[in-house]
């Protein structure tokens, strides 16, 4: 039996439980061992998570500088946004971490976990930025 293929038809088969879109060229993480695979989504995961606080603090910001005549209770706005990314992160944590268990006896339990957060990451990221954008 061939065994140097087997870890490559494991990260095919859960690919889509890591979050990542196939696509004809290969993911750019997935080209090393799983120390450099792990430190590449960790890289990945960091710069999305940079960007999704951008996103979130510039709607913060733009909520504080809406016009106060218009009406609209800009700070009950504002603690129900808060109150919504506290129990988006204890989401997204919960849920990748139900997943790292799942592949807790395998070394891919650190890609499984870093693309689950990658992909919650995006989503909400793009969530926030269409929030402002409609504001």
């Amino acid at each position: 039996m061939n065994y140097s293929i087997i870890p490559m038809a494991m990260l095919l088969a859960i690919t889509p439980a890591l979050g990542i879109a196939q696509s004809k060229q290969a993911d750019p993480c997935f080209q090393g061992n799983t120390v450099e695979i792990n430190q590449c989504l960790g890289n990945r995961l960091e710069a999305r998570d940079k960007a999704l606080n951008a996103a979130y603090g510039a709607l913060l910001k733009r909520l504080d500088a809406s016009d106060p005549t218009d009406g609209v209770d800009y700070q009950s706005i504002k603690r129900q946004l808060v109150d919504a990314q506290r129990a988006w992160i204890n989401f997204s944590q919960n849920d990748c971490n139900g997943r790292y268990a799942l592949y807790a006896g395998g070394t891919i339990r650190g890609a499984v976990y870093a693309g689950c957060m990658i992909a919650h990451t995006e989503r909400r990221t793009n969530d926030l930025r269409r929030w402002m954008s409609a504001n």
